[in-house]
């Protein structure tokens, strides 16, 4: 294991204003009134964008219309701590990912526990990250970036779009793996991520492939490799870091969430439109056009892949002191 490397800039987990009640239907005439997916990363970023598609395609299934929330900060935690704390009738959803689990090593005091507040309904989609510099950076490939970070210590900075996700954790493995040490910028969002990545305010991103392609494309960032074990088709020529460092893997997934205690019936019919969804072939073209893979699962699976994504990132994040 590399060296415990010391971090700046974690957002404490931000107090919550009082949300007001909402009045409980009953199993039976659910849905009665819109639904509300909170999303707890800012509009206009990747996981919005695919929290939205799904929204759209989940409420032609339902008689009630899905409104995406967005609740940011934190790394994730106000949204998510928002949805625990919802009452569990249904009309509260939580659409989210990777920071689900690594905040609570990250923040002191997060003030929910995902296997305790809220209950697991269906993986969504997965993405790999790609590890991509700016220009500037002398590197073409991950051999000479590996080499080039050994040799400035400390001196590169990575952002993220808050600490726990899985642009910051790909990051941290990978300099677990190489034994190499930079400096972690957090933001808040994606949109000023990507404004100092490009104008060189910092040097590394291993951002999103969705929304890195465009970029790469038009020469502003250098990609240098994808974060999966498997290149990305839509750009097969670009090599895994794998292929350099072997068995390094992250991949990004987003997970759909209620309030632990839905009544059954009402988690049967969400169950029942979200398989509906994710089995509808323009659906799947849709959500593929977006940049992601289609990974639908049942609850159990979900809960399951939760427990192993637990395990596996726990040696990662006790490196951490929470701030």
């Amino acid at each position: 294991m590399g060296p415990t490397i010391s971090r700046r800039g974690l957002l404490g987990a931000a107090t919550l204003l009082p949300m007001p009640a909402l009045a409980q239907g009953t199993p039976g005439t659910w849905p009665d009134r819109p639904i509300r997916l909170i999303m707890p990363f800012p509009a206009g970023g990747s996981s919005d964008t695919h929290a939205r598609a799904f929204a759209d395609a989940m409420g032609r299934e339902l008689p009630q219309r899905i409104i995406v929330d967005n609740r940011s900060g934190a790394g994730g935690n106000i949204g998510v701590d928002a949805a625990a704390k919802s009452p569990a009738d249904g009309y509260t959803l939580l659409a989210t990912g990777p920071n689900i689990i690594n905040t609570r090593y990250l923040i002191k005091d997060t003030p929910f526990r995902w296997e305790r507040d809220l209950e697991p309904l269906g993986l969504m989609f997965s993405a790999p990250n790609v590890l991509v510099v700016h220009p500037s950076v002398p590197a073409r490939n991950v051999t000479e970036f590996i080499a080039h970070v050994r040799a400035n210590p400390g001196r590169l900075n990575f952002g993220s779009a808050g600490a726990g996700g899985s642009i910051h954790l790909s990051a941290e493995m990978f300099m677990m793996m190489t034994n190499t040490e930079m400096v972690h910028v957090p933001y808040r969002g994606d949109a000023l991520l990507r404004a100092d990545l490009t104008n060189g305010a910092i040097q590394v991103l291993f951002g999103g492939i969705t929304t890195a392609l465009e970029p790469i494309r038009a020469g502003q960032w250098r990609a240098l490799g994808v974060t999966g074990l498997t290149r990305w088709p839509a750009a097969p020529d670009l090599p895994t870091i794998a292929e350099t460092v072997p068995g390094f893997d992250v991949t990004s997934w987003m997970g759909l969430f209620a309030p632990k205690g839905v009544p059954a019936p009402v988690v049967a019919r969400l169950r029942e439109a979200f398989d509906k969804v994710m089995a509808n072939p323009q659906n799947r073209a849709d959500f593929e056009k977006l940049g992601v893979q289609v990974t639908p699962s049942t609850a159990a699976q979900h809960l399951a892949f939760m427990q192993n994504e637990e395990r596996r990132w726990a040696p990662i994040l006790s490196r951490f002191e929470p701030q």
